[in-house]
């Protein structure tokens, strides 16, 4: 059988990046030379800091805890962590700890080869015994959860076995075709000198993490504040930001004015719709564009009265007018829903989606199924409840919360009744979480996703089969033996088959409106240039990613995510052969602004002539390095999905 994938890994650095060091450092060493006595020294480039206002906490990026900061977790994460391969939301994701996987011929076992000098920030060496050591903690240890449910739930991990230090085989109980894209591009490797012998693993939700990613955590205090720092020994070159400092700043209002007074450079939110005239008309700030897969949805629990019923579900939906709503909460800087779930932009999307806004469809259904309007204008459940909900929006995020408004005054109109109710983010988690005598006590609730609920190839089964499989459990609620059977009959299948058993999910999957998607906002960021102007868009995981900080990655990055197949790997070719040519160079050894002990050579002139040359030549490297630093330092954003 011909293998599935076997790709050559990217280089650890590019040509252009450590040129562009071995052109600093010769400019810093001849200005040095030929300066006169007493002159000073021209230092090289700042430390480049980005500060970033955060819209949520995330622990201490702990991959056993929950997520606390949708849509941003998994993205920060891999800032710390890596994964085998990158990413999920591509169908060809790129080998990033891996070079290759091959997939025996039942799809149950992969034989996975590895970088080889990757390091894990504290020095110890990353090897296969990791990888092993990861899936088998993430199945038998941390059980389900944001990453275990791929390794606990589907597929099913079996077993590991290191061939050496850089092959490793991973067997599952059930075939996985997909295995590039998850588990294998979505599952944090960890270090197994850290983790082995943690019986809680989500308890620690202070300690600094330890990971092989472009960035180390140096500090963390909860809930306020983080700072990262660049991994000099990054196996994909060292990262064009020196250090990140990341504040929490929950109130979107006053994240945008940190920005716009000068005190943030960078906010994890999109640019709301009544501020982007201001933002366009501060010559100091810029946007950048691009899509993270996001969606602001409404979820139903099923497993309440009246909710139980589809019919009820289906009118609920039908009454809502998304076109509405996207204009209202984002300007019409947004994509209305689908009633099919999937982010049109996501290779799993259904190709026709669309939502139905019929009120008069919806009014005739319930009084069909017996829910009769009163004289108070609010309907009633045929036993005779009124059929009334409470809604919980996330009080930090005004778009949410407007949203919740505009959902209970159009439910109004065929005559049913909603509290919207803002609450923080951990009381309405808690609202969630089924208890030990029944389903969770919420009604209803607005959150939104990013995108591993559209981009993973099983999204459909992990978020909406029956409780007891996937984490439907703290969603919907959703039980429908059809639903289950088509969603189940997908997991085994290869990309090519499983497209279409999706397509008739996602149609069942609208047919019974355990949720209806509101919005997939469009992803626009501002930003400050003047302290980094690197950013550029990853597909599916916006600006606020890895990509954004590493060395030479727009062609990777602008490939289209639904071709399974693109020019990297001739580009890998091409960038492994020059960089084993080409000797590094250590930044820190070049002398600083202010030195005593930097070298001065005794220059002799002829009536001044030989002085006037020193000054032209120390001119043009000093323009030289500082354009060269602009290069490798400051690429121009860069909008590529």
């Amino acid at each position: 059988m011909e293998p599935v994938l076997s790709i050559t890994p990217l280089s650890p650095a590019s040509w252009t990046w450590t040129r562009t060091r071995w052109l600093l450092a010769a400019a810093t060493v001849l200005v040095l030379l030929l300066a006169p006595s007493g002159a000073p020294v021209v230092a090289q480039d700042d430390a480049v800091t980005v500060r970033i206002g955060l819209h949520a906490p995330e622990k201490n990026l702990n991959p056993f805890i929950l997520p606390q900061a949708l849509p941003i977790t998994h993205d920060f994460t891999n800032l710390v962590y890596d994964s085998l391969f990158w990413s999920q939301a591509r169908l060809d994701p790129e080998p990033w700890l891996a070079t290759g996987a091959e997939p025996s011929e039942d799809m149950r076992t992969w034989t996975v080869t590895l970088r080889e000098g990757v390091a894990w920030h504290d020095g110890e060496a990353f090897t296969a015994e990791d990888v092993a050591f990861t899936y088998a903690y993430f199945a038998e240890v941390g059980g389900p959860g944001r990453y275990g449910h791929h390794v606990y739930d589907h597929p099913v991990f079996e077993s590991a076995e290191v061939i050496d230090d850089s092959t490793v085989t991973l067997t599952f109980e059930e075939p996985v075709a997909t295995f590039t894209l998850l588990p294998g591009g979505d599952v944090p490797i960890l270090p197994e000198h850290i983790w082995a012998g943690i019986e809680d693993p989500g308890a620690d939700a202070t300690s600094l993490p330890v990971g092989t990613g472009p960035f180390r955590m140096t500090e963390y205090e909860p809930d306020t504040s983080y700072r990262l720092e660049a991994n000099e020994d990054y196996f994909l070159g060292v990262p064009t930001v020196d250090v990140l400092e990341l504040t929490v700043v929950p109130d979107a209002q006053a994240a945008f004015a940190a920005l716009q007074g000068g005190e943030l450079d960078w906010v994890t939110r999109n640019v709301p719709a009544p501020l982007e005239e201001t933002i366009a008309t501060n010559p100091d700030l810029e946007v950048i564009e691009g899509t993270r897969f996001e969606s602001m949805y409404l979820m139903f629990n099923t497993r309440k009265p009246a909710l139980a019923d589809p019919v009820v579900r289906r009118a609920l939906s039908q009454a809502l007018d998304l076109d509405a709503m996207v204009e209202i909460i984002e300007g019409g800087r947004a994509r209305p829903g689908n009633d099919t779930w999937t982010h049109p932009d996501s290779p799993w999307a259904h190709p026709e989606g669309g939502h139905t806004f019929d009120v008069a469809a919806a009014e005739a259904a319930l009084d069909e199924a017996g829910y009769a309007l009163g004289e108070d204008g609010i309907r009633t459940t045929p036993d005779g409840a009124p059929v009334a909900f409470e809604l919980l929006v996330n009080t930090n995020a005004p778009p949410q919360i407007r949203a919740g408004e505009l959902v209970a005054e159009q439910l109004a109109v065929i005559g049913v009744d909603v509290t919207v109710t803002p609450l923080d983010p951990p009381a309405i988690g808690a609202a969630r979480q089924p208890g030990p005598d029944g389903p969770p006590p919420v009604d209803m609730f607005i959150a939104v996703f990013e995108a591993h609920a559209h981009a993973d190839p099983d999204h459909l089964f992990f978020f909406f089969h029956s409780p007891g499989r996937g984490v439907g459990g703290v969603f919907s609620g959703l039980a429908d033996d059809e639903f289950d059977a088509l969603v189940e009959e997908a997991l085994p299948l290869p990309a090519e088959d499983k497209l279409p058993v999706i397509h008739e999910a996602q149609e069942r999957f609208a047919e019974l409106a355990p949720a209806v998607t509101l919005l997939y906002p469009d992803g626009r960021w501002a930003y400050r240039p003047a302290a980094y102007d690197g950013w550029m868009s990853d597909n599916g995981h916006g600006v606020f990613t890895k990509r954004s900080f590493l060395p030479d990655r727009d062609d990777v990055a602008a490939a289209d995510p639904t071709e399974e197949g693109t020019d990297a790997e001739a580009t890998a070719t091409e960038e492994v052969a020059v960089e084993e040519a080409t000797p590094t160079d250590d930044p820190t050894d070049a002398p600083t602004e202010g030195s005593t002990d930097a070298p001065a050579a005794d220059i002799e002139s002829d009536e001044g002539g030989g002085g006037v040359a020193v000054v032209v030549v120390l001119v043009a490297l000093v323009a030289i390095g500082g354009v060269v630093a602009l290069l490798a330092r400051k690429r121009s954003g860069t909008v590529v999905d």
